[in-house]
């Protein structure tokens, strides 16, 4: 006999010697928000991120591939220092700056501005790739990452409508980044470095809400199911007095 779901985790329902859930959706959205708004929070280093294409699309349209290298070249490193000099987000800094000069680096090599995109292309390849595998696999992708950071159960898989939640998410994820996928590599084939450029600054912001709204769900997704399998507990009854 499976063992009800509510006997595997604490009970966190209204009663005068019950603690609260350790997280708290409301506290965790307004922690999202207001490391959204600072300074040198999620808003800044989406800037920052974006900072060296832009400079490659303008300086290519203006003067050409050569200086758009350059200038994409400096202002990696003018990031990547500005970040070490303030002690703010280094790990991203580095990977951004490193980023930026190997994808200026594959636009010298092909000798085209449209190469500067090449290696961006590979993240939706992968996360199209990864998505489909892990469900003709079994094991959704989203079920794998989500409910881990969400706190569901280790058993996700056997639950069913768990299961079909992260199936039907990890096929969403998969429809998107295959999407932008294609639409990659037909700007790419069309030399629309403007437009290549344009597309991805966008993903940065819209995967970063993609990942928000499949936690958001998820944690939602949990809750109710955890709510219907309390339900279903049978009672024992009320004694006689």
């Amino acid at each position: 006999m499976r063992t009800p779901f509510s006997a595997q985790r604490p009970d966190y329902r209204r009663r005068p010697d019950a603690a609260p859930p350790p997280v708290q959706q409301a506290t965790a959205v307004r922690a999202a928000a207001t490391a959204a708004i600072r300074p040198g929070g999620r808003t800044s280093s989406l800037l920052t991120t974006a900072a060296p294409t832009l400079v490659f699309v303008v300086a290519d349209g203006v003067s050409g591939l050569r200086a758009a290298l350059i200038a994409t070249t400096v202002t990696g490193v003018l990031i990547l220092g500005w970040r070490l000099r303030a002690r703010q987000h280094v790990a991203h800094a580095v990977l951004g700056a490193l980023l930026a000069l190997v994808c200026a680096a594959v636009a010298a090599g092909t000798g085209q501005a449209r190469g500067f995109f090449l290696l961006p292309m590979l993240v939706p390849a992968a996360a199209t790739a990864g998505c489909l595998l892990s469900i003709l696999a079994g094991r959704p992708l989203a079920g794998l990452v989500a409910n881990r950071i969400v706190g569901g159960p280790p058993d996700w898989r056997s639950r069913r409508p768990l299961h079909r939640f992260y199936l039907r998410t990890t096929l969403l994820i998969a429809l998107a980044s295959g999407a932008s996928l294609t639409a990659q590599v037909a700007l790419y084939r069309l030399s629309a470095v403007a437009w290549l450029g344009i597309l991805h600054v966008l993903m940065a912001p819209l995967w970063a809400g993609i990942t928000a709204a499949s936690i958001v769900l998820s944690r939602m997704a949990v809750t109710r199911y955890r709510n219907t399998a309390d339900a279903d507990v049978p009672r024992p009854p009320a004694e006689d007095r």
